[in-house]
């Protein structure tokens, strides 16, 4: 009758520790993305997480994750667009072991992508599987950062690679979870300064 109240008693202990870790604002900004086998959220899966620390309006390459997670099911078209083949099946990690990882790397961070809902939502879905709540961190995405500073309708869409033309940031290392963070820090910080924030 009372189940309810025991769900907190079943989470990992990595997820209880994530939760205790929302008692006081961050200050760290982490910008992240990740590389799938498609876009259903339902039905693919996370093929690599990237991601890059930001603190003090400076990106702190020292305080980076990646993580190539090894999955039964995948496109080898995608794998191989995404550079996801390079990595040696020892490289990979179980979709378990990256998520757990992942949330213990992320902490209290104020999370930056590019159409950040997808990520959160695979994020998530991960995270489900693992008998775990949500995220909870706060989420901030570029793309709509550009849209407030141009003073643009937010039904118009832009690609990660046209932001980045737009403040003329190379994009070598596109299509890795990890050179996409990098380059989502680099819009993030530009985009920050632009609003005045």
């Amino acid at each position: 009758m009372l189940d309810w109240l025991k769900i907190n008693k079943d989470y990992p202990q990595f997820w209880k520790d994530y939760l205790g870790k929302f008692e006081n604002k961050s200050r760290r900004f982490v910008a992240f993305s990740t590389e799938t086998t498609g876009l259903d959220v339902e039905k693919d899966v996370i093929l690599s997480i990237g991601a890059v620390g930001i603190e003090n309006n400076s990106i702190v390459v020292k305080d980076s994750f990646e993580a190539l997670i090894f999955q039964e099911k995948f496109n080898p078209e995608v794998a191989i667009k995404n550079g996801i083949l390079k990595g040696s099946p020892e490289e990979k990690h179980s979709e378990a072991e990256a998520i757990e990882a992942f949330v213990n790397y992320l902490g209290n961070a104020v999370l930056v992508g590019h159409r950040i809902h997808f990520d959160i939502a695979m994020i998530n879905q991960a995270l489900e599987k693992l008998h775990c709540g949500k995220l909870k961190n706060e989420a901030l995405d570029v793309e709509v950062m550009f849209h407030k500073w141009k003073q643009l309708p937010d039904d118009k869409q832009f690609s990660l690679d046209e932001l980045s033309a737009s403040f003329k940031i190379s994009k070598s290392d596109r299509h890795t979870a990890s050179g996409d963070a990098f380059i989502i820090s680099l819009l993030f910080q530009r985009l920050k300064q632009r609003l005045g924030l």
